[in-house]
């Protein structure tokens, strides 16, 4: 019975993985073939801290974990249209980081106000990003996610 509580529990975790590795990569090469630079203000840049509590139980101690990650935001006009997105990348997996200055390092290209050059593939105007690179996430998440189903399954036969 814990075998199949552990692949459900973790094979469902795997699926959605899957799911999201490749609906974002899928987005991202839409996004990627045949967009086009144009304008666009930073309304607005600032690094956004999170912390986490880790508690051991083994050792009666709590932790804490803090990531940092960079939040931008911009607007940009389309045939008349104003338009915001907050994408740096062509996807919505976003990149955290272990420290607060390596994440002002990934805002110093787009300081607040600052007038800079989007890319958006007309198709999905309201999808502008601002550093047209492939990101590494959701091949990550698809590589995860068919991996977890049969880790969890062998797992799952020594629980």
């Amino acid at each position: 019975m814990a075998q199949i509580i552990t692949f459900l529990i973790f094979g469902g975790f795997g699926l959605v993985m899957l799911f999201v590795g490749l609906t974002q990569f899928v987005q991202q090469r839409r996004l990627l073939s045949n967009s086009e630079r144009i304008d666009a203000v930073i309304v607005h840049s600032q690094v956004f801290s999170s912390t986490s509590a880790n508690t051991d139980r083994r050792l009666l101690r709590s932790t804490s974990t803090t990531t940092h990650r960079p939040d931008v935001k911009f607007r940009y006009h389309i045939g008349g249209t104003e338009h915001e997105s907050d994408l740096m990348y062509p996807n919505i997996i976003v990149q955290t980081y272990a420290s607060r200055e390596a994440a002002e390092e990934a805002l110093v290209p787009f300081p607040l106000h600052a007038k800079v050059r989007c890319y958006v593939n007309l198709s999905l105007p309201d999808k502008a990003f601002l550093i047209p690179t492939a990101g590494s996430g959701p091949v990550v998440f698809i590589v995860l996610g068919l991996l977890l189903p049969p880790i969890a399954w062998f797992v799952g036969k020594y629980v």
